[in-house]
């Protein structure tokens, strides 16, 4: 196997593109957008992990299989925390069971147009 650079070689956007006809390149434009708009939403960093795989297509030569593998790592927002008040009987509730709700009525109120005091 030769490892110098071939100035021949076919530009990978022009094979890419050729990949699940056009499929690969659609869904890595979504997996950026994706992967951008959790960054912005987050802050923290996230990745686009792209693997090509080559495998030869049968025992003759000239024909190879090529599999694309697009994987995401999104940053996550920090989970949230709710408080919990517990029960005699070891249950988790919403409201403290110890404290009496208040009765709340609904206050009308009357609105009147303002005078204004002349001079």
């Amino acid at each position: 196997m030769n490892n110098v650079p071939s100035h021949n070689a076919r530009p990978f956007f022009d094979v890419a593109r050729d990949i699940r006809r056009g499929a690969f390149i659609d869904e890595m434009a979504d997996a950026i957008q994706q992967v951008v708009a959790s960054v912005e939403e987050t802050g923290k960093a996230g990745k686009v992990i792209v693997e090509i795989a080559v495998a030869p297509a049968s025992k003759g030569q000239g024909a190879v299989k090529v599999a694309d593998k697009i994987t995401l790592k999104l940053p996550a927002l920090p989970a949230g925390e709710t408080i919990m008040f517990v029960t005699p009987d070891n249950n988790l509730v919403a409201n403290d069971p110890r404290q009496s709700t208040l009765e709340l009525k609904t206050v009308e109120v009357k609105t009147q147009e303002l005078k204004t005091a002349s001079a």
